[in-house]
Order: C-alpha cells, then structure tokens, then sequence
C-alpha cells in the first residue's frame, strides 16, 4: 500500500543516499506540540533508483533529496520500519509551486542580467510542459527545451556562467571570470564567416614557433601609440613582388643602422639616416627633407 511522508534528514553516515521519513500517519502523532517519534529515531529509508539507472560502482545519477521533499513509498514489513523510497510529489510549498518556473514556462529569472555590447539575446521561450529541466541546492541550472520552434539547451553556473544553444544550432557562451582552456594535442579553428575579437584589456601572443599569416585581401592596422617592430636574431624584411608597387612612408623616419634600398621608396616626409646608405638605380622620391651621416641625400 503507496504510503506519503516528507524528508527529515539526509546526512546519510554510510552516504548511500538513505533518508529519515516521517511517514504521515505513523509518525506524525504529537504530544503537547512535539513529534513522539524523533527525528534521530526514525529509521533509515531506501530511495529508489530509476531503471535506466546502473547505480553500482559510482555510476548513475546520485541521490540527493531535500529535507521536506514529499515523497511516496511502502513499508516492506510488517512491523512498519522498514519504508522505501518510490518517488516523489511536487507540490506547493507556502503557496508557491514547487516545479521549476523555467519548467511552468515563466518569465527568464535571468532576464535582467546585464548583456555585453555584442552579445545576442538568448532564445528562452518555453513552454510547458516542454522544458525539461534540472536545478540543483546552490543554483546550478540544466535545461533541455523541447518547446517547438524554441528547442533550446542550457547550462549555467550559480556564478552566472552559462552557455546556450539556440533552435538554429547557435552558441552563445558567458564566462562571468577568467577562462582557461589546455589543448595538449592539436587544435584547429575553422569559420566559414567573419570573426570579430573586441578586447578591453592588453592581449598577449607568445609563440614558440613560425607564426604564417596569409591574407587574401587588405591588411590593416591602426595604432594610437607606437608601433615597434624587433627581430633579435633574423632581419626583417618588407617586399612588394609587383616591381610596379612602391613602399610608401608617410611621416617623418629614423633610420639609425644601414639602409638597403632595392626597390622603389617614396618617403613623404623627412628621412634621417645615421648610418650607410646603400641605393641602387632605382626611383627613390622623397617629398621633404633628408639628412645623412655619411653618403648624403636620396634622390
């Protein structure tokens, strides 16, 4: 016969997922405002596994009700000791339904979240009873939507640390701190449309070996300080492979080592060399000054 009780305690001492019922009817009586049975003494109750559920040598989902959980169960025997644990039942509790209000398809408790200037607005759209959804003590969140049209997976963090796959097959991942990710192997990131990088802070790129960056349109590059450009060992080399072309420097240039001209140079503004000068029979403009150290002006 299906018996009901709530949970009184779960601080299992062989942490096996056992809890204390008080089982209505047996163990609630009371003598001047006070259980007769104490909690302490209520016996230890089974909870039931569901059967897609191993439940040996640590696999399958844990146990972990909570204290007022109204559940339903049976007495194993006779004596009325031994209850075990079927489910349990959904209710109220001070009024307020017990199931998930993502799951009754309420209003985004997350809703007024702040959102950054790029970031999309997340799809939640359920509605019941398609929302299939998981919270757990501290405010960790799972979410399988099924909802037609608005098919929606979601994990969060109690921090606010979540990721979200739309109906669309779109990801919108928030990381509320820092984020670190170790790929021991290889890794490989391939995007068929634009990427866009906004970074608030400094970004700092270290690697070990060749860096290739190859660029099938324009390239470029804005700084409103300075751009400083170092080869310790190696020398760095700028070439324009059309002979047409010409390398253009707007502004006024320090050179304090030797200059190599091989190609065409239009300087247009003022060129100070410190060092040899190296110029072949090529055009070589500049529209300003120039002085030199030791061979005199480019012509």
């Amino acid at each position: 016969m299906i018996q009901f009780g709530k949970v009184e305690y779960i601080l299992d001492p062989l942490k096996l997922g056992r809890v204390k019922i008080r089982v209505l009817g047996f163990h609630d009586n009371r003598t001047n405002g006070a259980y007769k049975i104490a909690t302490k003494d209520l016996p230890w109750s089974q909870v039931m596994m569901p059967a897609n559920t191993p439940a040996i040598n640590g696999i399958g989902s844990s146990v972990n009700l909570l204290v007022g959980t109204l559940v339903a169960g049976e007495f194993l025997d006779s004596t009325q000791q031994e209850f075990i644990v079927i489910g349990t039942l959904p209710t109220k509790t001070a009024g307020v339904a017990d199931n998930n209000v993502r799951v009754q398809g309420e209003a985004d408790p997350h809703a007024a979240e702040p959102v950054a200037t790029y970031q999309p607005p997340s799809t939640y759209a359920p509605v019941y009873p398609h929302n299939n959804v998981t919270e757990y003590e501290s405010g960790h969140v799972k979410e399988y939507d099924d909802t037609p049209g608005h098919e929606r997976i979601t994990e969060r963090h109690k921090s606010g640390t979540h990721y979200e796959l739309s109906a669309n097959g779109s990801k919108t991942e928030v990381i509320t701190r820092d984020n670190y990710r170790l790929v021991v192997g290889h890794d490989t990131l391939e995007v068929y449309g634009n990427v866009k990088v906004i970074i608030s802070g400094h970004a700092d790129v270290a690697v070990a070996g060749n860096l290739t960056a190859s660029v099938a349109g324009n390239i470029a590059a804005e700084s409103k300080g300075n751009i400083s450009a170092t080869s310790t060992e190696g020398d760095i080399t700028v070439t324009t492979i059309d002979t047409t072309k010409k390398i253009t420097l707007a502004g006024n240039v320090d050179i304090t080592e030797n200059l190599n001209v091989i190609k065409n140079l239009k300087v247009t503004g003022t060129t100070h060399v410190k060092e040899n000068q190296l110029v072949d029979d090529h055009n070589h403009v500049i529209s300003g000054g120039s002085s030199a150290g030791n061979t005199g002006n480019l012509s």
